[in-house]
């Protein structure tokens, strides 16, 4: 019975394992021993295009908004020219360095990471959502 009452609810952490942030970040949220993490690591790891658009639906972006434009492969390639949604997909999924991470998902929702002491307010974020509607009259689709 403990162990469910500390196991509130299951997490990926999607991150680039060459970026030294994200590896403190992934090291930070493993210690907070409240949820299970699946890491998902860009750099070892293939995403899917489908994948990716699913991702893009739970933080509520547009799919451009995967995009990190401060990566290298960004401006180099990418910066400037419009690209149609399946074009950035197929794009993120050949070369996820250009993926803006880290990402913290849950079931239904997911969110950006800016830093290691963002996942308190993302704790609260996923723990007041999970299984209720932050507004009473609000539809969930």
């Amino acid at each position: 019975m403990e162990h469910k009452k500390k196991i509130e609810m299951e997490l990926k952490f999607i991150y680039n394992s060459n970026q030294l942030k994200e590896r403190e970040a992934l090291a930070y949220i493993k210690s907070l021993d409240k949820h299970v993490i699946n890491e998902l690591d860009v750099h070892k790891m293939n995403i899917t295009e489908s994948q990716l658009a699913d991702l893009a639906r739970k933080l509520d972006v547009e799919v451009a908004g995967l995009l990190d434009e401060e990566k290298e492969y960004y401006q180099d390639n990418l910066k400037g020219k419009d690209l149609s949604e399946n074009d950035i997909l197929g794009i993120i999924a050949s070369h996820p360095e250009v993926l803006k991470t880290p990402i913290v998902s849950s079931h239904e929702s997911a969110t950006f990471v800016g830093s290691s002491y963002d996942f308190n307010n993302i704790d609260l974020e996923f723990s007041s959502n999970k299984g209720e509607l932050s507004n009473p009259d609000e539809k969930d689709n």
